[in-house]
C-alpha cells in the first residue's frame, strides 16, 4: 500500500461542524485485490434478503453477509442479519484496516454486487446499535463504482469513484448529516465487492 496516497476529503455538518473523510485510492495492490475478490465471491455464504416497499415485498438488488460475534445480530431496514463469526481471512483484513485507520472495529457488513444492475440506494449508516456518530471505514473490491453522497439539509451532493482495492474511511458525524448510495449503471458487468467494517458495543 502507498502510505502517500492518502486523501483529506473535508465534509460540512453544519455552519460550524466539519467531519472528513480519509481516502486510500491503491490502498491494495492489483495481486492482492484480486485475491481478495475471488476469495469473498467463492467463500462468503452469501444472504439473498427481501425488503417491504409500498406493501410489495421485493429482493434487495445486491447479495450480503454480516460478521460478527455470533449469537449478535444487526437490523436494518426490518433485516435483521445473525453474526457469521469472522473467519481468519477477514479477521485479518479487519486488523490491518484499523492498523490503517487508528480506528476500532468488531462487526463487517459484507455487499456482493454482480454487475451494474445491483445497487442500494440513499441511506445513513444510523441505526443506534452502532452507537452516536459511527464510523464506517469501506473497502472496494472489484468494479470500479461511484460513491455518491447527499447532505439531508443542502442537498450538497459529491461523487467519488472507487478503484479495486481502495479503502475509504467515513469520520464521525457522516452518517448524521449525509446519505450515500451506490447508483445503478448499466454500463458494468464486472462484479464488485465491498467491505463496510463498523463498530458496536458489547
Amino acid at each position: 500500500m502507498d502510505l502517500f496516497d492518502h486523501q483529506i476529503i473535508p465534509l460540512p455538518l453544519t455552519d460550524k461542524r466539519q467531519a472528513q473523510i480519509s481516502f486510500w485510492p491503491n490502498w491494495l495492490d492489483g495481486g492482492r485485490a484480486d485475491a481478495l475478490l475471488g476469495q469473498s465471491i467463492n467463500h462468503i455464504d452469501w444472504r439473498s434478503d427481501q425488503i417491504r416497499i409500498a406493501g410489495k415485498i421485493i429482493p434487495i438488488p445486491r447479495l450480503q453477509q454480516w460478521f460478527g460475534d455470533p449469537g449478535t445480530s444487526y437490523t436494518y431496514s426490518n433485516i435483521r442479519l445473525p453474526a457469521v463469526a469472522f473467519p481468519d481471512w477477514i479477521e485479518k483484513l479487519r486488523e490491518a484496516i484499523e492498523d490503517q485507520s487508528g480506528e476500532r472495529f468488531n462487526r463487517a457488513l459484507v455487499n456482493y454486487y454482480r454487475d451494474g444492475s445491483d445497487s442500494v440506494d440513499w441511506h445513513a449508516d444510523d441505526e443506534a446499535e452502532l452507537g452516536f456518530e459511527p464510523l464506517v471505514a469501506s473497502l472496494s473490491l472489484g468494479a470500479e463504482r461511484v460513491f455518491q453522497l447527499r447532505h439531508n439539509i443542502t442537498q450538497e451532493r459529491l461523487d467519488i469513484s472507487l478503484p479495486h482495492g481502495s479503502l475509504l474511511v467515513m469520520g464521525a458525524g457522516i452518517q448524521s448529516y449525509w446519505q450515500h448510495r451506490i447508483g445503478k449503471s448499466k454500463k458494468i458487468q464486472q462484479p464488485r465487492v465491498n467491505f463496510t467494517f463498523r463498530y458496536m458495543a458489547p
